[in-house]
Order: structure tokens, then C-alpha cells, then sequence
């Protein structure tokens, strides 16, 4: 059994990651209150507007809140031309969340090829910790498009998270 000085100091140890991890990423949800959802018919930037309000760094998450809708991860191409599509039932109600795991492009739509040439499309740059946020993005080449561009990545839910960090607290204070 582990004494009383190694359980604290394990516990101090596990907090201390968790909030350096907090505090590494940031979680966006697209649109703020708005959400996901096809722009008014003379708002049809409005996810470009909302993106360039941001820094996006390498690490964090975004999320899409809607209804009757749903969000594609897409290549460069797809997000241009607006030629994607789900290829299957479109949820009625979601949430879905990516995490910005490299630093570059991430092209979202709407899986409804309608709504998306009305503007509900975003593309958003991930920048490392060492690229500057006031780097020029005409001036950043655009990743090539690649078989696992349209890729769907879902994060767990948060009480599977809260269960893997209970269980490593456990390891590592046992």
C-alpha cells in the first residue's frame, strides 16, 4: 500500500497534468450560439466570419451543435465544390466533436450539398506552437487532399474521459 506522502504527491502530479492539459486545448463550438445551421440568405459567410475570429492551435476541438442536419470532414475540393454528401440517413439531431490534431487545413460541411452551397461550410487553420497566428494564410500551401480526408474522428464522451483518467489516478497511486 502507498504511503500517505506518495498518495499526495501522486495527486498533486495528476492535477497538475490535467490542468496543463486544460489548459492546452480549447474546445470551439462552431457558430458560438448559432450553431450549426444553413446562413440567412444574405449571410452566407457567416462560418468564414466566425473562424477568423479565432486562433486555432494544434490540440484543440471543435464542435457542431445541430438539428436536422449533420457535419463532414472534407478535402480541399469537396469543401469548394460543395460535392459531399453523407450517403446515408442524416442525423435529426447531433453533436459532434473533432479535435485539430495537426497543425493545417480542416474542411467541415453539411453532408446536404444544398445547404453547404448556401454557406454552411467552414475551413479552419490549426497552427502550431511555433507558427506565428499572424501568418499570412494566402501565403500557407494548402494540404493535398487524401483518401482520409473525410475521415469522421469522434471524441469520447466526457465520462468515458473522467473513467481512463479514475483508472490512470488509480494505477499510478496504487
Amino acid at each position: 500500500m502507498a504511503s500517505l506522502n506518495s498518495l499526495i504527491l501522486c495527486a498533486l502530479l495528476v492535477t497538475a497534468t490535467v490542468s496543463s492539459l486544460a489548459a492546452a486545448a480549447n474546445l470551439y463550438k462552431v457558430g458560438d450560439a448559432d450553431g450549426w445551421r444553413v446562413p440567412g440568405q444574405n449571410d452566407s459567410d457567416m462560418y468564414a466570419a466566425w473562424a477568423d475570429k479565432h486562433v486555432f492551435h494544434v490540440g484543440d476541438s471543435i464542435v457542431f451543435e445541430y438539428k436536422n442536419d449533420s457535419v463532414l470532414r472534407s478535402s480541399k475540393t469537396e469543401y469548394y465544390h460543395c460535392n459531399e454528401t453523407a450517403g446515408g440517413p442524416t442525423p435529426k439531431d447531433g453533436t459532434t466533436v473533432f479535435v485539430l490534431d495537426q497543425p493545417g487545413f480542416y474542411y467541415y460541411v453539411s453532408s446536404d450539398v444544398e445547404h453547404c452551397k448556401r454557406g454552411q461550410r467552414v475551413m479552419i487553420r490549426a497552427v502550431d506552437g511555433g507558427i506565428s497566428p499572424a501568418t499570412d494564410i494566402a501565403a500557407a500551401p494548402a494540404p493535398a487532399p487524401d483518401s482520409s480526408s473525410t475521415v469522421s474522428w469522434r471524441m469520447a464522451p466526457i465520462h468515458e474521459l473522467a473513467a481512463l483518467i479514475s483508472a490512470l489516478i488509480f494505477v499510478a497511486c496504487s
